[in-house]
């Protein structure tokens, strides 16, 4: 578990103005998990669900992650990164993010004995990773339902933010029945996401159809900013496209 010196955790209750005996979003977000996580929740919640998976199949099989090509992270290693609350840097520790749980696992150190933890989920608590900002926030799905997860900081260019959400997902493999068959291994298969923030609004889903797209911007850029990808010949399903129509109608 996290721990805190007296003192910084006298710091944390006056920062978050609480009363004593009052836990705060704050110590709570900065102290971890707790226990009942174990060493790898990560690990932990993927074989759960897996076993979950294949018990509804009828299959009794044991999976490991040497069975399986890939990995549930984004960076496999632990690197350093900063963990901030309400935008204030807050501590420094050794990170990596688990995309198949969107989660990152934290550290005090990179040793390879050192218990990981992951931190706790809370919109006010953001991490930088590299020069990469992961903030947990509220978001509409493609689906044009509500959910929440951590997005990635890509540009921020006048009232507008882009944003990525990078998934890790469980592909099962298949065993080939005949000698002309393609076998394939389980393995994990990167997903990316792409969300555009408007002011104050909740991030949206990047749609891949251009009057979809325009739709969430400013009514009064969406007319030039309808001609500037025609005359551009602008590929918006793609990260280079939604910059590149972001720059644009940042600078409006």
């Amino acid at each position: 578990m996290f721990f805190f010196t007296s003192g910084l955790m006298l710091l944390a209750q006056q920062r978050a103005n609480v009363q004593p005996g009052v836990i705060s979003v704050y110590q709570k977000g900065l102290q971890g998990i707790g226990p009942d996580f174990g060493n790898n929740p990560a690990s932990e919640n993927f074989y759960s669900q897996m076993r979950d998976k294949f018990a509804a199949m009828g299959i009794d099989q044991k999976l490991q992650l040497k069975d399986i090509e890939g990995s549930i992270y984004v960076n496999d290693k632990f690197e350093p990164g900063i963990i901030f609350f309400k935008g204030e840097e807050e501590r420094k520790l050794f990170m990596r993010y688990n995309a198949f749980n969107d989660e990152f696992e934290i550290k005090n150190s990179d040793l390879k004995g050192e218990r990981a933890l992951a931190l706790f989920k809370n919109k006010d608590i953001s991490c930088l990773l590299g020069s990469a900002t992961f903030s947990y926030m509220s978001h509409m799905d493609k689906k044009g339902e509500s959910a929440e997860s951590y997005l990635k900081e890509l540009l921020v260019t006048g009232d507008y933010r882009l944003l990525e959400q990078q998934k890790k997902k469980f592909k099962e493999g298949k065993k080939a029945k005949t000698s002309h068959a393609v076998s394939f291994p389980h393995r994990f298969v990167d997903e990316v996401h792409y969300y555009i923030q408007v002011g104050e609004k909740v991030p949206m889903y990047a749609p891949s159809k251009k009057k979809e797209l325009i739709a969430l911007l400013h009514v009064g850029h969406q007319e030039s900013v309808k001609k500037f990808i025609k005359e551009k010949g602008i590929d918006i399903k793609t990260q280079k496209g939604l910059t590149n129509v972001l720059i644009f109608a940042g600078n409006l």
